[in-house]
């Protein structure tokens, strides 16, 4: 098994066992691991950086904003679970595909839902734009993990 760019970053920023919220920081890391390992993607690099401010008691989480790349497809991925101001909506994708995505998103997320600007732990300006105005490279937001797979799922795979 070959090591990731995903695997080194983490293994150079793990967070001290006395973290409270250390047990978030890890179902990250792995929920990254397990898509990557479910999807069969080898290919897992670290785009950006960002800081998880948690509720009390109040830590400061170093976290990877990171890319899933199969053929023709990349996904950039970022959960802030301590951010109040993005819940319900905790996790930003960002697809970017050789052909338009044309199929359902099953109330996923909102298809005309514009971003403004760059999302912190982001450093992919072009790819922030709604799915109804560029179907081939798009930004949502979505609610939990469950919807992340659910979208991988439905973009992975290209005709």
């Amino acid at each position: 098994m070959a090591l990731s760019e995903f695997d080194y970053w983490v293994a150079q920023n793990n967070i001290p066992e006395q973290f409270a919220y250390g047990k978030g920081w890890w179902e990250y890391v792995e929920l990254i691991r397990r898509f990557a390992h479910k999807f069969e993607i080898a290919d897992v690099r670290v785009v950006g950086h960002y800081v998880v401010r948690t509720p009390p008691p109040e830590e400061e989480l170093p976290m990877p904003a990171v890319t899933l790349a199969k053929t023709g497809v990349e996904v950039a991925l970022k959960w802030d679970f301590g951010a109040p101001s993005s819940w319900p909506r905790e996790w930003t994708v960002s697809i970017r595909r050789r052909s338009p995505y044309a199929g359902p998103t099953f109330n996923l997320f909102d298809p005309s839902s514009i971003f403004e600007g760059a999302r912190r732990g982001f450093r992919i300006r072009a790819r922030l734009r709604p799915v109804s105005r560029e179907p081939a490279r798009f930004t949502c937001e979505l609610v939990d993990a469950w919807d992340v797979a659910t979208l991988l799922r439905l973009v992975l795979h290209e005709p």
